[in-house]
């Protein structure tokens, strides 16, 4: 949190039922000092001991590894699906009855039948609800208090759609726990209202994910259900192209791309402790089609416009530009073909088949 001016006095009831008008969500809120305190308080109260298996995204931060192994559980590492929700063919998972997921940049979270349920948007701010969310025991954000860096008291928030679980943490929660309500309060005051950083943000990522779907037509996650306050648009490389070539193209449009194994990478111990090596190779592929193209509460016209123009020519580079509306890209494809013969090096669809005549077929 950037130098701003705090409120002097503040008590804690009135910074939570500001935190709660903000998520507009129905459920009980509790503050504790920092995200890594929040995720023992959860998985104490949840009573996970003993060397239990504790579910963990293959790619999680090692903060989540070391919290479960300071709970006393055991650290397994699940598979992840081509949209990155968790594989429920994973090897193990049904002897799981604690699960973790952090969904990418603030996206939504899945349903995970028969497990308590703890979803972690560390990585993003509280962002008030759009649309339904899923029946997770508990979520948790980090308020991003301090410097980067700087985490003694960055602050955390859960929201608890489980009451046992709430009135757990509640008993085990201290004063010592608590952030400083003060910068608590004033990040409230940042983020909410009609002209505040959420609202900002949510409108530049509607303008983006507009003009990304109208220009490239690529796989993305959807706005809907966003849990957190997503720092871009998360935008999915389809199996016709290759990874690397894609995204040397965009950045070479002088466009910021973040690749999510760079930014969050698979976890090494999930190499090292695996069930099905051939799944954890295919989990690490999955993760590798995914790019965030950044968006903030303060982009102009112009920085929305390049947010999609590096992955809209990237996209359109390796033939698979409109991947999501293969009408379209068969027209396009075959405008490229009438214009300029079919020598040209124009537009070529890399997901469509050809008919004898050499036209692009949509469809397929």
């Amino acid at each position: 949190m950037p130098p701003v001016e705090t409120e002097e006095h503040v008590d804690l009831s009135t910074v939570l039922v500001a935190w709660t008008d903000y998520l507009r969500r129905d459920t009980p809120l509790l503050l504790v000092r920092t995200a890594d305190r929040a995720r023992r308080l959860l998985m104490e109260a949840a009573g996970v001991s003993d060397g239990e298996p504790v579910g963990l995204p293959a790619n999680c931060r090692r903060a989540h590894s070391e919290a479960v192994k300071r709970s006393s559980g055991t650290p397994c590492f699940l598979d992840l699906l081509p949209d990155l929700s968790i594989d429920p063919e994973t090897p193990g998972l049904s002897d799981m009855r604690v699960v973790w997921a952090t969904p990418l940049a603030g996206s939504a979270a899945d349903e995970i039948d028969g497990h308590v349920l703890f979803v972690d948007y560390s990585e993003t701010l509280p962002a008030p609800a759009h649309g339904k969310h899923i029946d997770a025991a508990a979520t948790m954000w980090s308020l991003h208090l301090e410097e980067e860096g700087r985490l003694a008291s960055e602050g955390a928030l859960i929201s608890f759609q489980d009451a046992t679980l709430y009135s757990k943490v509640s008993e085990l929660i201290t004063p010592e726990d608590l952030p400083d309500l003060s910068k608590a309060m004033t990040q409230y005051r940042r983020l909410a209202g009609p002209d505040g950083i959420a609202a900002r943000q949510f409108a530049h990522l509607q303008e983006s994910r507009i003009g990304m779907e109208a220009g490239a037509g690529l796989p993305m996650k959807p706005l809907a259900g966003a849990g957190g306050l997503p720092r871009g648009l998360a935008v999915q490389i389809p199996a016709e192209a290759d990874v690397a070539t894609f995204i040397s193209y965009a950045r070479n449009e002088n466009v910021v791309v973040e690749w999510l194994p760079e930014i969050q990478p698979m976890f090494y111990v999930g190499y090292q402790v695996t069930q099905d090596r051939e799944r954890t190779f295919q989990t690490a592929a999955n993760l590798a089609r995914w790019i965030v193209s950044p968006i903030g509460p303060d982009f102009d016209d112009d920085q929305i416009v390049h947010s999609v123009l590096g992955i809209l020519k990237a996209a359109e580079y390796t033939g698979i530009r409109w991947y999501t509306d293969r009408e379209r890209a068969a027209w396009y494809g075959n405008l490229m073909l009438e214009w300029y013969g079919p020598a040209h090096d124009a537009y070529r669809p890399a997901f469509l088949d050809i008919s004898p005549e050499g036209t692009f077929l949509a469809g397929i």
